[in-house]
């Protein structure tokens, strides 16, 4: 498998950094908005596309029309009116919707956009059976969605799929939040530029609420194969993978409860699985992965201290253990492993292998955990197998797992 590269191939030759799958490097950097939002990224940067949409008189129209509802002064109901006004109404996504399908019956804007970046990019998998304007329609209103949900939790309060974890972290009945809205409003219009794309003010007013609420988890430790995943990735690089049975042996994080624990109990337990495994050579690299998660706003990722107890407890070498920091349910421990596999380039024609305390394997290989990745992401991010012990499941990642799920915007 090639490896690709978006950012690090001149630090590193030969090993890549960013999180793409094979052939396709994206054009933008690797930051929370663009991990978040990739369409908008990509409309930015496709040759032709920024220019073509400032230049659209519909979109104009409608970007200015936007900006009218933002409240000078006061509103009611206060404070939600100050977030309804950034709010995209059914009527203005199908408007855009409209005027994408148009732009995209152009070949060589269809090109530009759709053949060299959307489809490539895996960003859009679970959509790949989809005609380009289709594709381009669905991939919009999608990313519409996801704006108006960060929007209802975050300035809001809605709850989100996980509210223990997930959730705003401002009282929405105190009466100083209706100032810290009117504020964010005020002070995102102001910073309106000339080459504004029409949907720049409202990402700017929604990545402001992640900000303000300390949601950027998504942003973090970005380029992932980069910073100290670097000597692992260049190791994986170098591997002769002859005789070797597994790829990688996957370690999901269990978060502790309490604020000072930095790794759960049954963390503990399967790390020492992990650990007896490596040491048997069933697998050349680790994969330790989890996010700050448990409990909510932790300071410690639990991938970062899984791979610090392997090194300082049972003598892993660094660079045979690579972090996926990011993940915050199983459904996308599953994901984000495979998008990394993949992206590192780890050989397709076998299996890695995931391990887990007897409980839990059971649950990742059951029905109930492959209808949750179907609820929560869309895709199955890989086909399951049983392993060799009842600790173990074999995994081979499938591609569809590069699409982005923009509605859970801290892990996309």
């Amino acid at each position: 498998m090639s490896i690709c590269l978006a950012v690090a191939s001149s630090l590193y030759p030969g090993v890549a950094a960013a999180q793409d799958p094979a052939g396709y490097a994206s054009p933008f950097a690797d930051t929370l908005t663009t991990r978040v939002f990739p369409l908008f990224a990509m409309m930015r940067t496709a040759p032709d596309w920024a220019q073509a949409l400032r230049d659209d008189p519909v979109l104009v129209e409608l970007a200015a029309a936007r900006a009218a509802r933002v409240p000078e002064n006061s509103c009611a109901p206060s404070p939600q009116c100050l977030a309804d006004a950034w709010i995209w109404t059914e009527a203005d996504i199908a408007l855009v919707q409209t005027r994408l399908r148009l732009m995209v019956s152009d070949k060589k804007r269809a090109r530009a956009l759709v053949t060299r970046q959307m489809r490539p990019s895996g960003r859009f998998a679970r959509h790949a059976a989809l005609s380009d304007a289709d594709l381009v329609a669905t991939a919009w209103a999608e990313t519409a969605a996801a704006v108006n949900q960060v929007i209802a939790v975050y300035a809001k309060g809605a709850s989100p799929r996980y509210p223990v974890i997930d959730s705003i972290i401002f009282n929405i009945a105190d009466p100083k939040m209706a100032d810290v809205l009117d504020t964010h409003g005020v002070a995102t219009v102001a910073q309106a530029k000339a080459d504004d794309l029409f949907f720049d003010p409202s990402l700017r007013y929604a990545i402001g609420l992640l900000q303000m609420n300390e949601r950027i988890d998504a942003g973090s430790y970005r380029p992932l194969l980069g910073g100290d995943n670097a000597d692992t990735a260049r190791a994986v690089a170098r591997m002769n993978w002859r005789a070797k049975p597994y790829t990688a042996l996957l370690v999901f994080g269990h978060g502790p409860e309490d604020v000072q624990s930095r790794t759960g109990v049954m963390g503990h337990i399967r790390l020492a699985i992990a650990a007896d495994l490596f040491a048997r050579g069933f697998a050349p690299f680790i994969i330790v992965s989890g996010g700050n998660v448990h409990p909510n706003r932790t300071p410690f990722n639990e991938a970062v201290e899984m791979k610090r107890l392997l090194v300082t407890q049972y003598g892993i070498p660094a660079d045979r253990i690579l972090m996926e920091p990011h993940a915050r349910h199983t459904t996308t421990n599953l994901r984000n492993c495979a998008r990394l596999l993949l992206a590192a380039g780890f050989p397709e024609d076998r299996p890695a292998l995931i391990v887990s305390d007897h409980r839990t394997i059971q649950y990742i290989g059951g029905e109930e955990l492959a209808l949750r990745n179907l609820k929560e992401m869309g895709v199955q991010p890989g086909r399951l197998a049983p392993g060799p012990d009842r600790f173990t499941l074999r995994f081979v990642p499938d591609p569809v797992a590069f699409h982005v799920e923009p509605a859970d915007p801290l892990d996309p």
